[in-house]
């Protein structure tokens, strides 16, 4: 599946100038934060294994589906917001999952190197395995992460959310579903 970047690094170039947020700011957490991300994917993994061995629950299989997914996006949020400074003719405009093999160890070794085009191809391939698109996952996490309102912290090196009640009440909260691949269809 050919994914389009370019509104990806639009959105996310303007939520950055919203916030003030910096390339360099995001570098220095990126590590800390990637790796909080990567907690949160194996976690969504093992509960996925485990409803879908069961097969008992349809409804705590596709939310752990969605926490996979979100995870995915959050890291590719991160990698883009880290490489921001890195110039256009090196950015891909563009990334292919064609014939492309990714699983977890490709993933942890990418970020641990920060190879940023191959961050995002297995981002999006891992996505597709699990049956979602991953230019509209994007967007709909851009969306999401743009309802909120919060501050830099400067010690976590990251957009902290406000929690409180009246800022919930406004989050807009990504529909996933949107992104679901139909059963033989591909672009």
């Amino acid at each position: 599946m050919k994914i389009n970047l370019e509104q990806i690094y639009k959105e996310l170039q303007a939520w950055r100038a919203e916030r003030k947020i910096t390339a360099e700011s995001q570098k220095e957490g990126y590590l800390r934060n990637i790796m909080e991300e990567l907690g949160e994917l194996a976690s969504a993994l093992r509960d996925y294994e485990k409803f879908s061995v069961t097969g008992q629950d349809a409804a705590k299989k596709q939310k752990a589906e969605h926490e996979i997914i979100d995870a995915l996006c959050d890291i590719a949020v991160f990698t883009i917001n880290a490489g921001a400074d890195i110039r256009d003719e090196y950015k891909p405009l563009s990334i292919d999952t064609a014939n492309t093999f990714s699983d977890l160890n490709c993933l942890l070794l990418y970020t641990s190197t920060f190879d940023f085009k191959k961050i995002l191809l297995n981002c999006a391939v891992l996505c597709e395995k699990y049956g979602y698109n991953f230019e509209i996952a994007m967007l709909e996490t851009i969306k999401e992460i743009s309802s909120r309102t919060g501050s830099y912290d400067e010690n976590a090196k990251k957009w902290i959310k406000d929690t409180s009640d009246e800022a919930r009440k406004k989050w807009y909260r990504a529909n996933y579903e949107l992104a679901k691949i139909e059963k033989g269809k591909t672009n």
